[in-house]
């Protein structure tokens, strides 16, 4: 497998676009746009504590339709054409975020913040599941896409 910096979108992908100011700007939003599905999650599960269930599943349906154009975006930005690498930039992301939450867990630990330590260890434990997960998924597309090859 090659281990390509999935931060370099312009040298690894060739998108719906050639343009390099065009991609130069969705990459840009993208860079922006991070975090803002989060965030919308975060004051839906804010509203949901706080009594507005309806308001707190509005805000949800919000988050996912934003999630839903970052990604249309992104395959516009060429994050489709190669399902292989792209399987593969997202274990590199998923490997990253794993050994980031751990440090933040050990930190929490060490901090006696024991809420963020068991917030950090339920998500290390989640992210590993989905990295073992997507390694299946990835050696299964590419065991069968070999056989479809032969």
């Amino acid at each position: 497998m090659n281990n390509i910096d999935y931060r370099n979108y312009s040298k690894v992908f060739l998108g719906l676009t050639t343009n390099e100011e065009l991609k130069n700007e969705i990459k840009a939003y993208l860079d922006n746009k991070t975090h803002s599905c989060a965030y919308l999650k975060v004051c839906a599960s804010e509203l949901k504590r706080l009594g507005f269930l309806s308001l707190g599943l509005a805000m949800e349906d919000i988050a996912l339709k934003k999630m839903n154009y970052e990604a249309a975006l992104m395959e516009a930005f060429g994050m489709k054409d190669d399902v292989r690498l792209n399987l593969n930039n997202v274990l590199i992301r998923a490997e990253e975020d794993v050994k980031f939450a751990k440090k933040i867990e050990k930190l929490a630990l060490e901090k006696e913040e024991l809420e963020v330590y068991s917030l950090m260890h339920e998500l290390v434990k989640s992210e590993a599941t989905n990295l073992t997960c997507i390694m299946s998924i990835l050696n299964k597309y590419l065991k069968e896409s070999k056989s479809e090859e032969n």
